[in-house]
């Protein structure tokens, strides 16, 4: 980052800036969800059914620990990009060297936790009798390389926020593509397995770790990684938690939904439809992570001008957000609605008879896509200008006001079509509320740029 690029935040056009910014992190948490794709895709066609359910199940743990760990890349990453826009370099400097410490820490911690209690952790998650030994197996080995994953995920947040998010999409990618190549390498010619899958994973992660290494070390970064910022700041810590607890709120219940997802799946089902649990989340998630990606990415233009008090340019760059993501999510919809057979062609062998379970389980969880993307920049725009409350109170409703309710409702009277239409419903409850608090902010920064604009005539 130099002082161009400072002034480009502030300066230039909205709709230029956010594809500068959104197109890297769409592609990559798109490639970044290529690991979940093609784990499912080989171990589905290589491994069998029952080991696609294992996997699944190993999910719901997999994104507590994500939770946690977005909880420090994400709020450190919008303190670095206040503390830019404030012009506070060494702040944003303490703030890196804090992030660091604590994903070292969190590691450290977590897989020593989870390594002590695999079994236990994995039937709590959903994990039956039959498929508990292929997902304790391939969990271990995730866990064991859970630092990667963080460092190229979660350090690889304050490359986008100093503003090279180019570098940080190639993070991604070089992750991704040796994630493919590693998994055709360990199942296909080595034979080795689910185990084959984890190694896969953990061995793309820490590729892509070295190459944040190389931008922090290789001496390409604006803010440098100084040894008397990496320790416990009190002050620092409690601000990136408070900032990041949107992440945490957001991905934990995630865990949360997905559990109860897998729990309800196998009392109303069995392991094969965890198996079409494991496909359908894939693919869901596959469609409105480019979403997700281009909140993340206008998250520092938001920032950025919120700290330099230009509310205008807040407003058009969550507007313009908001719009292309609903365009996303509404070509997602119309995807999954028309070729939803041939999606889990794809995952399982043509003759396999989850496919036709897994037709109308995706079309049922599709039914309200087009009005996700309201839901979910808006929480990343609350997050941004450091009002996580707010941010937490729109995914809360969502994820546990509306969602768990007719996760349990819903099967009572239609099985397990309750279940995949539970999410529907869920979608559309709460883009209604959703559009009321949406409609109150939009309203208060209309005030609070008359009073600015106010304020600069007087003086003037």
């Amino acid at each position: 980052m130099n002082e161009q690029s400072v002034k480009a935040l502030g300066e230039a056009g909205i709709r230029g800036l956010i594809l500068r910014y959104s197109a890297p992190t769409i592609v990559s948490t798109v490639v970044s969800a290529t690991y979940n794709v093609v784990d499912r895709i080989f171990v589905g066609r290589v491994c069998g059914e029952d080991a696609l359910a294992a996997i699944t199940v190993c999910f719901s743990p997999n994104l507590f620990l994500l939770a946690l760990a977005m909880t420090v890349g994400q709020g450190s990453s919008t303190l670095v990009s206040i503390k830019l826009g404030e012009g506070d370099r060494p702040g944003a400097e303490k703030v890196l060297g804090q992030a660091i410490f604590l994903f070292f820490a969190f590691y450290a911690a977590a897989a020593s936790i989870v390594l002590a209690f695999m079994d236990d952790l994995l039937t709590f998650f959903g994990a039956t009798e039959k498929i508990l030994p292929d997902a304790a197996a391939y969990y271990s080995i995730i866990i064991c390389g859970l630092i990667f994953e963080k460092i190229s995920f979660g350090i690889n947040n304050l490359i986008r926020a100093e503003g090279r998010p180019a570098y940080s999409m190639a993070t991604i990618i070089i992750g991704g593509c040796v994630n493919v190549f590693l998994d055709w390498l360990f199942l296909c010619r080595f034979g080795w397995g689910i185990r084959g899958a984890a190694l896969a994973t953990i061995s793309a992660q820490a590729c892509a770790s070295l190459w944040v290494f190389y931008f922090y070390f290789g001496g390409h970064s604006y803010l440098k990684v100084r040894l008397k910022n990496i320790r416990v700041r009190l002050p620092i810590v409690l601000s990136m938690l408070y900032a990041g607890s949107p992440s945490l709120i957001i991905q934990g219940l995630s865990s949360f939904v997905t559990m109860m997802f897998v729990r309800q799946a196998r009392f109303y089902g069995s392991e094969s439809a965890i198996a079409v649990i494991g496909i359908s989340m894939t693919v869901t998630t596959f469609i409105f992570l480019p979403v997700v990606g281009l909140s993340m990415g206008v998250q520092p233009i938001i920032g950025f001008n919120w700290g330099a008090g230009n509310y205008s340019r807040v407003r058009e760059a969550f507007l313009n957000a908001l719009w292309m993501g609903t365009g996303i999510c509404a070509f997602g919809f119309c995807v999954a609605q028309i070729f939803p057979d041939a999606i889990f062609s794809i995952f399982l062998p043509a003759d396999s008879p989850l496919i036709a379970m897994g037709d109308n389980a995706l079309r049922l969880l599709t039914l309200s896509f087009p009005l996700v993307a309201a839901n979910i920049i808006t929480s990343g725009y609350f997050q941004s200008v450091k009002r996580p409350a707010m941010s937490i109170m729109i995914t809360v409703v969502r994820q546990v006001v509306f969602l768990v309710p007719f996760l349990f409702l819903l099967p009572k009277f239609i099985g397990i079509n309750g279940i995949w239409a539970s999410f529907a419903a869920s979608d559309f409850m709460a883009f209604l509320f959703t559009m009321a608090v949406l409609l109150r902010e939009m309203r208060i920064l209309n005030f609070t740029m008359s009073e600015n604009c106010a304020a600069v005539g007087e003086k003037s």
